[in-house]
């Protein structure tokens, strides 16, 4: 794909939020109209319900068992014109009152179009940003390659700036896939509570159960969103318990996968030489990074039902070796894998790290990663 394709993919990008932006306009303005026709619709019926108790007053003056006691007239035929107006003005307000379901029916098919019109432009954008972005690099990485000799430097050649670059691309990638997740965990949700508050002011007047309702509906969405923004800060920071162990923390990481995953057995054997040594923090964090997204790979991935694991810690250095009985790995996976997977993830926070990084396997043995960090 070349620049012109990329332009294009920016122009169906902009029409797409141009659209979104319309939707979103029009769905609050229909949501505000529905609102308003509820509103309508309430006043509507106490009118009703005032004007049915006036027509019983009066349909009981006419009746040949009137209250003498009454201080109304006993003239019947003046009652009876009376309850015949009051029975045409119910008749007015209760068609008036149908027309006015229909129209609130209508209103709300449309607001539900709306939204999912609104939850399709936005999924679509989501999808157009994450294929910019890999056909960006894709044709970068392309330009790169016409502009040297040998077709850009290889996996064991990269220079410092090289992996600086792939570094920083990662680090935006991620800002990137954490706003999205904002957006889907978060930002809905309080559009959604807004419209349901919205809701609830006109219920707490006119219908007071489905109030109750409503209101358990915003309590449970709240504590789930309290929930989600829990996650995204912990995924945000990244950080582990600075007061507990690492070797705990992996303990806690392969006993998890073992209760997730119960149809594959997972030995795992963590050999520490000394409990008393101090690994700095930032290493115990993204040492446990590596090694989950190493785990979810092979689940997601390998399709294996065996995976070993042996890590032995000291004062000088981390050395970590898991192999599953999967279906292995291709060889040349560093080229052929997008540039934003998890494994060059790992290969360049190895990189920082200075430590190094192994990879291999087939069908047969399965797929062997090994990595090494320095302590010193």
């Amino acid at each position: 794909m070349d620049t012109s394709s990329i332009e294009s993919l920016k122009l169906v990008r902009k029409t797409n939020q141009d659209l979104l932006n319309f939707f979103n306009d029009s769905y609050i303005s229909k949501l505000e109209q529905v609102q308003s026709l509820k509103t309508e619709d309430f006043e509507l019926k106490a009118k009703i319900d005032q004007l049915i108790k006036t027509l019983d007053v009066y349909s009981f003056k006419t009746s040949t068992g009137h209250n003498v006691f009454s201080p109304f007239s006993v003239d019947t035929t003046s009652q009876q014109e009376k309850a015949t107006q009051i029975e045409l003005q119910l008749k007015e307000l209760q068609d008036m009152q149908q027309t006015l379901h229909l129209q609130i029916k209508e209103d709300e098919e449309e607001t539900a179009l709306l939204k999912k019109r609104i939850t399709d432009l936005s999924t679509s954008n989501r999808h157009i940003d994450d294929l910019l972005t890999e056909v960006t690099e894709e044709v970068s990485t392309i330009n790169n390659e016409d502009t040297t000799e040998t077709g850009g430097p290889d996996t064991d050649s990269l220079t410092a700036a090289d992996h600086g670059k792939n570094i920083l691309r990662l680090y935006q990638y991620e800002k990137k896939q954490l706003a999205d997740r904002i957006q889907s965990d978060i930002t809905d949700v309080l559009d959604s509570n807004s419209h349901k508050l919205d809701v609830l002011s006109w219920l707490i007047r006119s219908d007071i159960n489905r109030a109750k309702v409503t209101l358990e509906e915003l309590t449970s969405s709240t504590a789930k969103l309290a929930d989600h923004v829990d996650e995204l800060a912990n995924s945000l920071s990244g950080e582990s318990d600075s007061e507990e162990p690492v070797w705990n923390h992996l303990e806690k990481l392969f006993q998890g996968y073992k209760d997730e995953h119960p149809e594959c057995g997972i030995s795992y054997d963590i050999n520490c030489a000394d409990y008393a040594m101090n690994i700095p923090g930032i290493v115990a964090t993204y040492l446990l990074s590596i090694t989950k997204d190493i785990m979810d790979n092979i689940f997601v991935h390998s399709n294996a039902n065996k995976v070993s694991i042996k890590i032995y810690l000291s004062s000088k250095l981390i050395d970590v070796y898991i192999n599953d009985n999967g279906v292995g790995i291709d060889n040349n996976y560093d080229t052929n894998s997008p540039w934003y997977s998890s494994l060059h993830r790992i290969k360049e926070i190895i990189y920082l790290l200075n430590g190094t990084l192994k990879i291999d396997g087939d069908s047969k043995t399965g797929t062997n990663v090994r990595f090494t960090i320095p302590l010193e």
